[in-house]
């Protein structure tokens, strides 16, 4: 009987024990001198916990990747749940081909890939040349120090427990491309010091749809349209564009955004606010407006922007545009216009006053003496790094 129960309990501690066993670290390396060569072979035999160290090289073995409504050429499907994948650099570890993707490319390739609901961490590594660099349907992803070139998607999330990316580069010489691409049931998005730079016909830098609570931090966009929200909520906070913007905020479908502490530039528009959405923001330093108004509003959306700079490169300061169905009032005051002058600020106004059919006011009274503190951040080392 003591045999018997001694070996039952044998048993459960055994299992106690495999239950309980330790993370493991596969190493995966172009010369044979880790456990495998190609990374996905160690997915496929990793544990959900484990931890992929990738050496250094470009790892471009493509196979067939499956999903319920199509198929594509995929280099890592990430099948298993829970995986840290760490490479020797961004500049040294490398998943892609060499060729960049060319649009209309059948399959059109993808660097990394998955279908399933899980999560994973990628640090410190090279996305090249590939459609969508990563494509992640379900579950939560987190990236950190790396780069993204050559997409036609940087990353194409439908995270519903969220994103994470800090301290990456995206950079892009495809006609169309997208940095980062959320869409509903994408859950919190945070995007936090992150560059983003390409061909000037970019769609977006960031384009975040029937998303929720994301927030945007310390980033810099180097490209022709910066942030773009439709159905979603957020916030951008200490953002920089630059003088070759066209657009560098689009809020549009309902959407509510607050803005503080940005420098946004914009040829058409520094930010383009219509479709029912609602912006709040103070701090920031909005320039451009060439082709329309440095800060349009129209479509019923309502705007309450104080303790900003508002300088006018075109005819108008603020525009209402059309399509107000009921009258309001858009709280434009305690900025900073360049001008003390309530005369000149009121002609580069333009709204119900100007044309009753705008059917909405902007409130710019009072104006604040003084511009913003001299902001301290500077593009130059991004500028650098997309020479």
């Amino acid at each position: 009987m003591r045999r018997h129960r001694f070996a039952i309990l044998v048993v459960i501690a055994l299992a106690v024990c495999a239950s309980v066993a330790p993370a493991a670290t596969l190493r995966v390396e172009k010369d044979g001198s880790g456990d495998f060569t190609i990374i996905q072979d160690a997915v496929n035999a990793s544990s959900a916990g484990d931890t992929i160290l990738i050496g250094q090289g470009r790892y471009d073995d493509f196979h067939t990747f499956v999903a319920p409504a199509w198929e594509t050429e995929v280099i890592v499907d990430v099948n298993q749940d829970d995986l840290t994948f760490i490479g020797a650099g961004r500049d040294l570890t490398i998943i892609g081909p060499v060729e960049m993707y060319l649009t209309g490319s059948v399959p059109e390739p993808m660097a990394v890939a998955t279908v399933d609901t899980v999560t994973a961490t990628f640090v410190e590594i090279g996305f090249e040349n590939a459609r969508d660099t990563i494509y992640w349907a379900h579950g939560r992803l987190k990236v950190e120090d790396c780069r993204f070139t050559g997409y036609r998607n940087g990353m194409y999330v439908f995270c519903e427990d969220g994103i994470e990316v800090r301290d990456s580069e995206f950079y892009s010489e495809l006609p169309v491309h997208r940095g980062i691409v959320t869409h509903s049931p994408c859950g919190p998005v945070t995007v936090s010091g992150c560059d983003f730079g390409g061909l000037f016909i970019s769609e977006a830098a960031i384009s975040i749809n029937g998303t929720s609570s994301v927030s945007i931090d310390g980033c810099s966009l180097i490209l022709r349209n910066g942030v773009f929200f439709s159905g979603s909520t957020g916030t951008v906070t200490n953002c920089t564009t630059t003088s070759e913007m066209n657009q560098a905020i689009w809020v549009h479908d309902a959407s509510q955004v607050h803005l503080a502490g940005n420098q946004l530039h914009g040829n058409y528009a520094a930010i383009y606010i219509n479709g029912w959405s609602v912006v709040t923001g103070s701090g920031n330093r909005f320039t451009g407006g060439t082709d329309l108004a440095t800060i349009h509003i129209s479509s019923q959306s309502e705007v309450t922007l104080n303790g900003n700079e508002i300088l006018r490169a075109g005819q108008y300061a603020a525009h209402i545009g059309q399509y107000f169905y009921e009258i309001m009032t858009n709280d434009l005051r305690d900025n900073y216009w360049g001008t003390t002058d309530p005369d000149s600020v009121a002609a580069w106004v333009w709204d119900y006053e100007d044309d009753p059919v705008t059917r909405a006011y902007i409130d710019y009274l009072p104006i604040a003496e003084t511009p913003l503190p001299a902001n301290r951040s500077s593009l130059g080392g991004l500028k650098a790094l997309f020479r």
